[in-house]
């Protein structure tokens, strides 16, 4: 079916249309203000040949060359996305191999301990403007100048063990090389010595052919399955002794 002049016409004067929304930036720029409905609304009548030409270009034609309304989304935020996707895949592929580290070590030294620390602060998220003024990074930064003084003072294979028979005299002279103060000393202890046990866990689970956690949720559920059958009798009375004091203050 041959297609009427007027509508060659419109057909022609498409590209042209396209160019000048594409330029002004809205419809209203090109009909002073009137809607769209008012403007198709005095384009003469088509016939039953050109009707379906002329839907076509407005199913298709001016949909693909207007311009949304909706504000186009922001360059700096579409970063800000990747990067976060990118830091959370790259702390799950490192929790996953750290899991696999500490299933396979026979033993968790200070210095193995040291080294996560190094590793955190050394991950490419602490070298982006502003990342390291985060309260996680500050801590980590805060927990390696302990360690590092510890594992100078005390040797790089002390086990957790060790560290729990250190006395307050011990303990003063830790403080004084790193400068600070004897509560944060305490943190990091205790610190080396729940990674220590979850070691344990970890073990436990490889050698009795058990599955390994790939996530926290994972590592929260290993703890609470097998963290009973690895710890000592110190150990478990020291978390008795934990547990009722935090249902105590949280009576009061």
């Amino acid at each position: 079916i041959l297609l009427s002049k007027k509508t060659m016409a419109y057909a022609k004067s498409l590209p042209l249309l396209s160019r000048a929304l594409r330029r002004y930036g809205s419809v209203q720029s090109l009909t002073n203000g009137q809607s769209l409905s008012n403007v198709t609304t005095r384009w003469p009548a088509t016939t039953p040949s050109t009707c379906r030409v002329h839907s076509l270009w407005l199913a298709n034609g001016f949909q693909k060359s207007s311009i949304s309304t909706t504000a186009p989304r922001s360059v700096v935020g579409w970063i800000q996305d990747k990067m976060a996707n990118r830091a959370k895949a790259k702390k799950e592929a490192k929790l996953i191999d750290q899991i696999a580290l500490m299933a396979n070590s026979p033993t968790w030294t200070l210095k193995m301990f040291a080294a996560e620390i190094d590793e955190t602060l050394s991950s490419w998220t602490t070298k982006i403007p502003g990342a390291g003024r985060t309260k996680e990074i500050q801590a980590a930064k805060a927990s390696q100048t302990v360690v590092n003084a510890m594992v100078e003072h005390l040797g790089a294979k002390v086990s957790a063990g060790d560290l729990s028979k250190l006395d307050r005299k011990q303990k003063l002279k830790l403080v004084i090389a790193c400068e600070k103060p004897m509560d944060e000393l305490n943190s990091v202890i205790n610190s080396f010595r729940q990674m220590e046990i979850m070691h344990r866990i970890l073990r436990f689970r490889k050698e009795n052919g058990i599955a390994l956690p790939t996530d926290e949720e994972g590592l929260k559920m290993a703890m609470q399955q097998d963290g009973m059958k690895v710890m000592t009798k110190e150990e478990k009375q020291e978390m008795r002794e934990a547990y009722s004091k935090r249902a105590t203050a949280g009576k009061g």
